[in-house]
């Protein structure tokens, strides 16, 4: 291979990682096969996660390799990956447990990637910006239900495993091997990690030696009670993440209809001010004639047939429409899904709703990631604290003491809270208006800033920050692109395993950048 493949720039990266965290999950007593190093393996996982993307020719037509699987596969007929792994052929399930048994040591490994990118000058924190977008996850949309039909498919796989396992005994029972007495006293939900227990585990996973089926109609029930009991058991964890994890739906309901009632007392402080505004008026009026005086122009109009009065009565009427049309939408009941609980429906940017992700990222100059997060709602208003304190939290863990300079969020992130949230950084800059208006491209002489964020827009006003805010752009959004490119928009893994496998995607992101930064140096 030619000396800047990438399988040699990966091993080298794994050489200045810190790997102690993935040795200390191997046992010590010697008992077990030798495991495969840490280092060929999270070479090749971070590999061949870039397979999915850059259009080398040193891998295949850029296919996307990130099951274990095709990673597996690839150790066949990829060069790269057969290098890491010296012409050895390790099984699907090695990459699968290793994302298992290490997903904490993984996700610990992204602030060394800072501590790296700090050393290379690549991690400037004078100026970061933060965005989010939606990525499809592996899950069908047809998967989401609301609880009660929840517990109407919980019921009925229930009373399906019931007799499938009746069906089995009877089977059993012909064939004279008899029923041992617990075979199916186990109940699912209290088995750990989706097994069933006692001797019923002992046929599923292989180390049952007595009644194991026998003939086409044992395989065939016992095989049928294995998918029933997994469909019960991801039914049963669906339920069990709903009732822990209440969507924001509810939240975002009410921050709006909050919003819609502040509108609705500030529209009648106003027209309450306009008219008696012009009832003084009026009233001093009447006093010079009264004296003899004389006041030239046009007879005043009634105060209620006043411009201003009408358009304060219009403006009034409008946030009140408005607020009990809120009021009158609560959000329906949360739902969840089946195959991946964590997921939401969200929509995307140009293809409609679907089973979603909404990730987070915070970036500095060159798009060196610093901060990525998994937000459970399509509105990024409540995601904004989150992804700051967890890039402050990269930072220090990396060892970079420099302090958050200036942070630039789109209007997106525009809210009274997050106005007045302290933050870990110096200067906190959020768009009031949409970009185009914000950055100056359009000019219509209109605003929609609402008047609580006043603040914030003469903040945003200032000459200085002015031009620093249209840097956001330049710094975040070339990132989703590159993230893209490099590994899609839907994600392989589910659950608990997004954390681990969009801190694989930024992982990967920042070494490739440290590279480019060192070869451009050479």
């Amino acid at each position: 291979m030619p000396e800047d493949h990438a399988a040699w720039v990966f091993l080298g990266f794994v050489d200045e990682l810190d790997l102690s965290a993935f040795e200390a999950a191997f046992r010590a007593d010697g008992v077990g096969r030798p495991p495969y190093t840490p280092k060929s393996i999270l070479a090749l996982v971070l590999i061949l996660a870039l397979v999915l993307i850059l259009a080398l020719v040193l891998y295949c037509n850029s296919k996307k390799l990130r099951s274990g699987r095709e990673i597996a596969a690839a150790c066949h007929d990829d060069i790269g990956a057969r290098v890491i792994m010296g012409n050895r052929y390790p099984d699907r399930t090695v990459f699968d447990r290793f994302l298992k048994v290490h997903k904490r040591a993984l996700e610990e490994l992204f602030p060394q990637t800072l501590r790296l990118g700090h050393a290379e000058g690549l991690v400037d924190v004078s100026v970061v910006a933060g965005d989010g977008t939606k990525v499809v996850a592996n899950a069908a949309l047809s998967a989401t239900v609301d609880e009660p039909a929840l517990h109407a498919q919980i019921a009925d796989l229930e009373q399906r495993l019931q007799q499938a396992q009746d069906e089995w005994a009877e089977q059993l029972t012909a064939s004279g091997d008899g029923v041992p007495g617990s075979l199916f006293d186990d109940e699912p939900d209290a088995v750990p990690d989706g097994e069933s227990g006692g001797v019923f585990s002992q046929a599923l996973f292989g180390g049952w030696s007595g009644d194991r089926p026998e003939g086409r109609g044992q395989v065939e029930a016992w095989r049928r009670i294995s998918v029933l009991r997994s469909m019960l058991g991801s039914r049963q964890a669906a339920l069990t993440y709903l009732r822990e994890h209440p969507g924001s739906a509810l939240g975002d309901w009410q921050d709006r209809l909050t919003r819609d009632q502040v509108r609705v007392a500030a529209c009648e402080q106003r027209l309450e001010a306009v008219r008696a505004e012009l009832t003084a008026a009026g009233v001093r009026r009447q006093e010079i004639l009264d004296a003899g005086g004389r006041i030239p122009g046009k007879r005043p109009v009634p105060v209620e047939d006043h411009i201003r009065v009408r358009r304060a009565r219009k403006d009034l009427q409008t946030a009140v429409d408005r607020a009990a049309a809120t009021a009158k939408n609560p959000p329906t009941r949360d739902k969840v899904n089946t195959t991946d609980p964590r997921s939401r429906i969200m929509p995307g940017k140009h293809d409609g709703f679907d089973q979603r992700y909404n990730i987070q990222a915070m970036a500095c100059k060159n798009q060196f990631i610093l901060g990525i997060t998994v937000h459970d709602s399509p509105n990024d208003k409540r995601a904004m604290i989150d992804l700051l304190d967890a890039a402050r939290g990269n930072l220090d863990t990396a060892g970079i003491t420099e302090a958050i300079g200036v942070a630039l969020f789109d209007n997106g992130y525009a809210s009274e809270a997050n106005f007045t949230t302290p933050v870990p950084a110096d200067l906190l800059l959020v768009a009031v208006e949409k970009e185009c208006r914000q950055t100056g491209r359009r000019r219509d002489g209109t605003s929609n800033a609402a008047h609580v964020w006043r603040a914030m827009a003469d903040r945003l006003a200032e000459p200085g920050n002015s031009d620093l805010y249209k840097r956001r752009a330049a710094i975040i959004e070339p990132l989703f692109a590159q993230l893209f490119m490099r590994f899609g928009r839907n994600l392989a893994l589910r659950g608990e395993n997004i954390d681990t496998e969009i801190f694989l995607w930024a992982i990967t992101h920042n070494l490739l950048k440290i590279n480019r930064s060192r070869r451009k140096k050479t």
